[in-house]
């Protein structure tokens, strides 16, 4: 399979909804899961024709294609494309050195909290901070401004008193937007999906996209992922480890929907559950629908192999197509 890197400059704020922490209006995501990116591409492929929904969500299902979540990115002017990834779910068994005095003690309780507190971690530094838990060592790491949280107030007029309510959203830097990585068994879909994702820019995606969020334009071009002729850092590293199947340690970067034969290998690895709920946006009714809610192993677990997942499919009751939630889940192998 290759991969490819796609960048995404948003021109307009973006509202992706926290679902796994109570999911209302103000609580908000910066990045994008890959199941919501996946839905919002079959609903592009819809205004195209249903052979092309049907001849996507095959791909998909077959494992020809698959898609990453939408992960920050940052590039100051003339520098290095940093590619961040989220911090590893993984706890390692770490010997604490006595502690003599009670100075060693905050020190030692103030690097933690700040390996505690860490959310991403860029894709060339991934190994290094892994190392540094190890070796309780500290870990001098700082994060750029990838976006700004912002809440509009709005007015619910549905009601006999209109009532207040708040949106929450996120702005991005102006060298900061979002990256997923693009995997192709035939580099003949290439050209097609890429055109759904164009398309996708124009109409916007995650919630409140009637208000005109979440419209972005792809980067000047894609980065094929090759480790031997990479660009920068971190698309080297990215393409080392989607290559490494044979690293003790498989983080996921898209959510995973296990199989009842995956338990064993889970049971054994570090995760988190998720949560994946919200509405559902169809072209054949004019209310969105709430959907059903589906728990999927968060981005960032990590196995000692990698767990296949699947394509979950349901119906809703007035809808007269079927929906899909993306559990199928990419990896990248990390050596210890």
């Amino acid at each position: 399979m290759k991969y490819y890197l796609f960048t995404l400059k948003f021109l307009t704020p973006v509202h992706f909804g926290d679902t796994g922490n109570g999911g209302n209006l103000e609580r908000v995501s910066m990045t994008c899961s890959a199941d919501t990116f996946f839905s919002a591409l079959c609903s592009e492929a819809a205004l195209v024709s249903k052979n092309c929904v049907e001849t996507l969500v095959e791909k998909f299902a077959g494992r020809k294609i698959c898609i990453s979540s939408l992960f920050p990115f940052y590039q100051a002017e003339d520098e290095e494309l940093e590619l961040y990834l989220p911090k590893p779910l993984y706890r390692m068994n770490v010997e604490v050195a006595d502690v003599k005095s009670f100075n060693d003690m905050k020190l030692a309780a103030t690097k933690m909290k700040k390996l505690k507190n860490t959310t991403y971690v860029r894709a060339s530094e991934l190994v290094g901070l892994l190392d540094a838990v190890k070796n309780n060592e500290e870990y001098n790491y700082e994060l750029p401004v990838f976006a700004t949280k912002m809440n509009s107030e709005r007015v619910n007029k549905r009601m006999d008193e209109p009532l207040p309510y708040f949106v929450g959203s996120y702005v991005f830097s102006r060298n900061a937007g979002l990256y997923f990585v693009l995997g192709l068994e035939n580099e003949e879909d290439l050209d097609e999906v890429q055109e759904l994702i164009t398309q996708l820019g124009l109409s916007g995606i995650g919630g409140k996209r009637s208000s005109g969020y979440g419209k972005f334009e792809l980067g000047e071009d894609y980065i094929e992922l090759d480790a031997e002729f990479g660009i920068y850092d971190d698309d080297i590293a990215l393409a080392n480890m989607l290559e490494n199947e044979n690293a003790q340690l498989q983080m996921c970067i898209a959510p995973v929907k296990p199989n009842v034969e995956d338990v064993d290998v889970i049971k054994e690895g570090f995760y988190k559950l998720l949560r994946r709920s919200g509405f559902i946006a169809s072209n054949n009714m004019e209310d969105n629908m709430k959907r059903e809610s589906v728990y999927m192993l968060a981005e960032g677990s990590c196995f000692n192999k990698r767990v296949a997942g699947n394509l979950v499919e349901f119906t809703v009751q007035g809808i007269n197509h079927k929906i899909y939630r993306n559990g199928l889940g990419m990896y990248v192998g990390v050596e210890l």
